[in-house]
């Protein structure tokens, strides 16, 4: 069996690398040969200079285009992945191209994708677009998405959906777990990781963070990946460039891990990936009640979920009872081993494709 990923991004993209090149070692261990072939490559990444980018952009689309004529004459694949859409910000002309092909294609989404166009600001797009991912996910032979916001809005289009979490390669956060050791009275440890597009949710609770950083100077707040741009840096205020080497290290040192959003539909489409990061490394975790976050934190449990007029008080909880705090990290860790597991994706995944094979 082959076939192919036409993902957005090549590994250094997350979304692809938890999406798809992860799973490569695991479907080829169950006799599928998985190709990958990222619209946006580590030069696209890497470049400051718009035009430069952009010239890498239209250089990425023609080879795409290319790629697709080529699997469309020869049909040398027997199933077609794809991360999203085959071109972001163009009519879904080709993925209607492979369904006139009787070429078989599971779209997968991790995001409201659908929400870039049919909530963007220009109305021109809007009105271009807005339609462009239902008709990928009516042209899809399967969908799979994240979370049920994305499986509800596929369902109306597509009744063919699988729910397959995002999740981390587990062994690599225990085998760090093992050598951790946390060093005796250092600060108590707020922590949060994310990019420079989710940095923007610190800033929705600066003030209960300045607050409680101001009342109990031995808490300190890492912020690994953000967007320095965005805030300062103080004795109490730290962040961490993300290295993909060291994020795992990073999130050991936290005593808490935080995901604050926004109660929009953009945010529904998240798939809480943070928390299960936190949780894989036993961190209890404080949340914003949206979407999936819901289904992930059993409020008082594994950690809390934290209204806008909460979160002072939650995290003052978890800073004075820090006994607590070793229960709550190991329920999380439970809850990523029995519902978030690796391994149970990869025979969900590897299931899902040989099914749609075998019924060719």
């Amino acid at each position: 069996m082959k076939i192919v990923a036409f993902t957005k991004y090549s590994y250094e993209g997350p979304s692809s690398r938890y999406r798809f090149y992860n799973y490569k070692k695991c479907l080829e261990k169950n006799g599928i040969e998985l190709d990958i072939k990222p619209l946006f490559k580590k030069e696209y990444f890497l470049s400051k200079n718009r035009l430069k980018k952009s010239l890498i952009a239209l250089k990425s689309y023609l080879k795409r285009i290319k790629d697709i004529f080529v699997i469309a004459k020869i049909k040398k694949y027997d199933l077609v992945l794809i991360e999203y859409e085959l071109f972001p910000y163009f009519p879904p002309i080709f993925e209607k191209m492979l369904h006139n092909k009787n070429i078989k294609y599971i779209v997968d989404y991790d995001d409201a994708i659908f929400h870039k166009y049919d909530m963007h600001k220009s109305f021109i797009l809007r009105s271009l677009l807005k339609n462009k991912i239902p008709k990928v996910i009516k042209n899809a032979t399967k969908v799979i998405c994240c979370n049920n916001y994305l499986k509800n809005f596929a369902f109306k289009y597509n009744k063919n959906i699988e729910i397959l979490h995002t999740v981390v390669l587990l062994d690599k956060y225990i085998e760090k777990q093992k050598k951790f050791i946390k060093q005796e009275n250092s600060s108590f440890i707020i922590g949060w990781i994310g990019s420079k597009s989710t940095s923007i949710y610190i800033l929705d609770i600066i003030k209960d963070l300045n607050k409680i950083l101001s009342k109990y100077k031995d808490i300190k707040l890492h912020l690994v990946g953000f967007d320095k741009s965005l805030l300062k840096e103080s004795k109490q205020i730290k962040i961490i460039k993300w290295d993909e080497k060291s994020e795992v290290d990073e999130i050991l040192k936290f005593d808490i891990g935080i995901m604050p959003l926004r109660n929009e539909p953009w945010s529904k489409g998240k798939c809480g990936f943070k928390i299960i990061q936190y949780m894989s490394c036993k961190k209890p975790v404080v949340a914003s009640p949206v979407g999936i976050n819901c289904e992930i934190v059993e409020n008082g449990k594994n950690g809390y979920l934290a209204s806008s007029n909460e979160w002072f008080n939650i995290l003052e909880r978890l800073y004075l009872e820090r006994d607590q705090n070793i229960k709550m990290g190991n329920q999380g860790f439970k809850k990523v081993l029995h519902d978030f597991n690796y391994n149970k994706n990869c025979e969900k995944y590897t299931l899902i494709i040989k099914e749609l094979l075998c019924a060719q």
